[in-house]
């Protein structure tokens, strides 16, 4: 039998009490407590113990329902017993004192325990009759034992209350933390951790029946050969259902207040728990001294409920129109009651309807408020109530759509875009509509159906454009204007127009209000795609507009993500870098997942321009974590895609491809997916597959105008593939047609990486005179892995051509500058080349770890767990995550999975 915790002093004090009645001694006990303290569990152990003793056992459960029944508790104890009449169906008062009689003479040669469960539910005429044995108990050899569920409205009764008096009385305490450690135990079948056994007892306040919940939480092990593994009862079902019927059965006035306890929070207090339950303050007192002997409250000032489950259930006893009525009420009380809107917001989030103006005015303001505190998501739930309280149509509905975008943006931008245009059709005025329309984030505006791109067009054509407007309406002018020049909605020839457009601004376009920086970005974006200005213009106008615009999360709300592109495009990162940081810690700080993912994706396409491609994989696996795939268009996943295609991540392509949709910004423009595709292919041996999907992606990038090489230098990858199958004519016509661009825009990237190309497929001398060209416009660009290609690429040429020395020494660039950007492909190509795979110089960013960190990080690359680390080393667990940390740092890599890549270049075992 499954021991009895926590209650051996009761057992004891019961048995002294049975070992009494032996000797002629008989007493009465009374066990009390709140529902859920144990005193069932308890009295049916007892029976095992009289039976050992030799004592007949005699038991009785009462019953709420079964209180009409007179003598009925009487019945459930005599009948049992040989020789005892039948009772009558209203014993008389003869019969009563025979049945009297009776027990006391069997106990004479029989001792006798009488159990009795529940007293506060017996029937009147059962509780005189044992009051009247309990006077007779003493100087016989019976032993009468009840249980009295304290706070229960029977408790009081003054038959109940005679008998308690009368009784030694055994109050059920909680259980001790020793008592929750034991029964963690048996559930586990293995001792619990402390951190287990102090959850459970604080989860369950040392009540039973809450720990029986906290413990169906914990999972126990295997049982072992011989180890029955038991439950406590009841289980977690019957918890919810037993403290249902128990308020359900408490007077008005207590479940009145057991319902406001639960609509209101915890710190309401009692005064406001009784206004709420219409009680005055003496009710309210009695009815909470009522729930904390039932043992539902803590005791404290502020009543609070002992258990989750108390709450529900105070819900759940309620109808659905005083579930209604009584939450509408909580929010009027607090709301009249001055306090703050959030407090007085929620209970109306649990009705089903707000018609009434005041809910929506306090909807409102809970919105503001958690706004404010950096809750939008609360806010958007706020404002989504509201709505069900508001007319269909009217400039009060267009309104509260307007916050709940504004609330929605950060989280659940496709949601945003849905209540923008639904407010386009409500406004009446072209000035409102222009000011909804110019909160569409461009990167979602793209993805719109036509339909609402039209409506967009319609309100800048209602509203006129900006040069002849003021104040507000010339910003959301401009604002739109940036927009629909974004999307080129008017069909391709509208991207050409950019720069025209931007020249006619001056020679310094202004840029002092945030909607002139946003139209001035979507312009240089334009001049960029079509290559209509060189790199040199457009740096100097991106870096002028990133000068007046502060480093905020809520760029990623306008065209200012652009500014990344066309500052990578340009191979001018010395400003754009820091500002992105500033903006990503203030987007870490606020934790809103869309603009964290949109600067996680501009941070993967900056370290992508500068060759640090495990940093912008970093990046990339950041964004998709963030659930960018949920909400992202074609457009803005783009620098995913160029992460995917220069890292030759099938994984992560794979994963593009199966969570997005295959659909383009508009039909006239190239779909990022078709470079994946091809991506794909090559990396697993298709090139002519590739080759098709990359061409075909170049043939909707010329109808679109975008004609950048530095942007995506689709012939540069058509040529190599061209190349790899020996059409080598056509690799060089493509890579003529690259060059010639990259040279009109004026990077040393774009150059290089296209002569790199030019030199690949081109033999002999002139071959390795074009590929020394590349090495030498890469050698201080900003792209180092860009850099490494070319130097593998010249290295092996140079091999082959019999020049072993600057062979040589162009592959251990290659593999040293590969390391240090991240690309472990080419330093393993260049260390095979080599045929010296751990190489005779050691790699510069190898070299510049100390001693200790090469120790530390060369045992971590080869798969020896930090623990292990510090033994081996005889340092401590700490001190080896600051040598990893700063390992990590100065190799560029994001953790152990891309440390191995430096297996062959570290020591697997402790230098001496």
């Amino acid at each position: 039998m499954t021991p009895l915790r926590g209650r051996q002093r009761e057992l004891d004090l019961i048995s002294a009490a049975m070992d009494a009645a032996h000797r002629g001694d008989g007493r009465l006990l009374a066990v009390t407590g709140g529902i859920g303290s144990g005193k069932t569990a308890l009295l049916r152990r007892l029976p095992a113990l009289a039976e050992r003793r030799g004592l007949r056992v005699l038991t009785a459960a009462c019953a709420p329902q079964e209180q009409d029944f007179p003598f009925g508790v009487v019945s459930q104890l005599l009948d049992p017993l040989p020789g005892c009449r039948a009772l009558d169906p209203v014993p008389g008062p003869d019969q009563f004192a025979e049945l009297l009689s009776f027990v006391t003479d069997y106990s004479a040669g029989k001792s006798l325990l009488i159990l009795v469960d529940d007293l506060q539910w017996a029937d009147p005429a059962s509780l005189r009759w044992l009051g009247a044995l309990a006077k007779r108990l003493p100087g016989t050899r019976a032993t009468m034992v009840v249980g009295v569920r304290a706070g229960e409205p029977g408790a009081d009764a003054p038959p109940v209350q005679a008998l308690a008096e009368r009784a030694g009385a055994l109050h059920l305490a909680p259980l001790t933390v020793e008592s929750v450690e034991a029964l963690v135990a048996d559930h586990l079948g293995r001792p619990g951790d402390p951190a287990q056994v102090a959850a459970c007892h604080q989860a369950s306040g040392g009540n039973p029946l809450f720990l029986t919940a906290a413990l169906a939480d914990l999972a126990p092990d295997e049982p072992q050969p011989g180890h029955v593994l038991t439950a406590p009862e009841p289980r977690p079902v019957a918890l919810h259902e037993r403290l249902t019927v128990a308020l359900r059965a408490q007077p008005a006035p207590v479940r009145r207040l057991a319902r406001a306890l639960a609509v209101l929070d915890e710190d309401a207090g009692l005064e406001l728990a009784g206004d709420l339950a219409e009680l005055d303050t003496a009710g309210s007192e009695e009815a909470a001294r009522s729930l904390r002997r039932l043992g539902l409250l803590t005791d404290g000032p502020v009543p609070r409920f002992v258990h989750p489950s108390v709450r529900e259930a105070a819900e759940e006893s309620m109808t659905a129109a005083e579930h209604e009525d009584i939450h509408l009420r909580a929010a009027h009380l607090l709301h009249s009651g001055g306090h703050p809107a959030e407090r007085a917001a929620a209970p109306l989030l649990a009705v089903t309807s707000c018609h009434e103006g005041w809910t929506v005015e306090v909807l409102r303001s809970a919105a503001t408020a958690a706004l404010r505190r950096g809750a939008p998501q609360d806010a958007a739930r706020y404002l989504r109530r509201a709505l069900l309280g508001s007319s269909s149509s009217g400039a009060g509905r267009a309104a509260l759509l307007l916050d709940l975008a504004a609330s929605e943006r950060d989280t659940d931008p496709q949601a945003a875009l849905r209540h923008l245009s639904q407010t386009l059709l409500l406004l009446p005025t072209p000035a409102g509509r222009a000011l909804a329309a110019a909160r569409i984030p461009p990167f979602l505006l793209g993805s719109c159906p036509p339909a609402v791109t039209d409506t967009v067009a319609k309100v800048a054509a209602d509203l006129g454009g900006p040069d002849g407007l003021t104040g507000v309406e010339r910003q959301a002018a401009l604002r739109i204007e940036a927009r629909l020049r974004h999307i080129a909605v008017a069909g391709p020839g509208e991207i050409g127009r950019c720069t025209e457009r931007l020249r006619a601004l001056g020679t310094m376009p202004p840029i002092n209000t945030a909607a002139e920086r946003e139209l001035v970005t979507v312009l240089l974006h334009g001049a960029t795609v079509t290559q209509q200005m060189t790199a040199a213009d457009v740096a100097f106008h991106a870096n002028r507009v990133l000068q007046h615009e502060p480093a905020a999360p809520s760029h990623v709300h306008t065209a200012l993500p652009h500014l990344t592109g066309v500052l990578v495009a340009a191979e001018s990162l010395e400003t754009i870098g820091p500002w992105l940081m500033i903006a990503r810690e203030r987007a870490r700080r606020d934790g809103a997942p869309v603009p964290r993912a949109v600067i996680a994706t501009e941070l993967a396409h900056l370290q992508l321009s500068r060759g640090r491609l495990q940093e912008a994989r970093a990046h990339a696996e950041e964004a998709l974590g963030l659930g960018m795939t949920e909400w992202a268009t074609l457009s803005s996943m783009a620098a995913l895609v160029m992460v995917t295609v220069h890292s030759r991540d099938t994984r992560l392509a794979r994963r593009l491809l199966a969570h997005h949709r295959e659909i383009a910004d508009h039909d006239f423009r190239p779909s990022p997916l078709q470079l994946l595709r091809g991506s794909v292919a090559a990396v697993e041996g298709d090139p002519a597959t590739a080759l098709e999907y990359i061409l075909d992606w170049g043939r909707s990038a010329e109808r679109a105008e975008w004609r950048n090489p530095a942007l995506v230098p689709w012939r540069t990858w058509a040529a190599g593939l061209y190349h790899r199958m020996g059409r080598t004519q056509q690799a060089l016509d493509l890579a003529d047609e690259e060059y010639e661009r990259a040279v009109a825009w004026g990077t040393p990237v774009a150059m290089g990486r296209v002569q790199r190309v030019r030199g690949a497929a081109t033999a002999g001398e002139r071959g390795i005179e074009l590929l020394h060209e590349s090495a030498a416009l890469l050698e201080n660009s900003v792209n180092t892995m860009e850099a490494a290609r070319t130097e593998l690429l010249l290295g092996r040429r140079l091999l082959a051509a019999g020049r072993h020395a600057e062979g040589e020494l162009r592959l251990r660039t290659a593999r040293d500058r590969a390391l240090a950007c991240g690309v472990p492909w080419i330093a393993e190509r260049a260390s095979e080349e080599l045929a010296d795979p751990a190489g005779s110089r050691t790699p510069v960013a190898v070299a510049a770890l100390t001693r200790s960190e090469r120790r530390v990080a060369g045992l971590a690359a080869n798969g020896v767990p930090n623990k292990d680390i510090a033994e081996r080393l005889k340092v401590s667990s700490r001190a080896v995550e600051k040598h990893l940390t700063s390992a990590y740092r100065k190799l560029h890599v994001a953790g152990r999975a891309e440390l191995a890549a430096f297996s062959v270049l570290l020591p697997g075992e402790a230098e001496e």
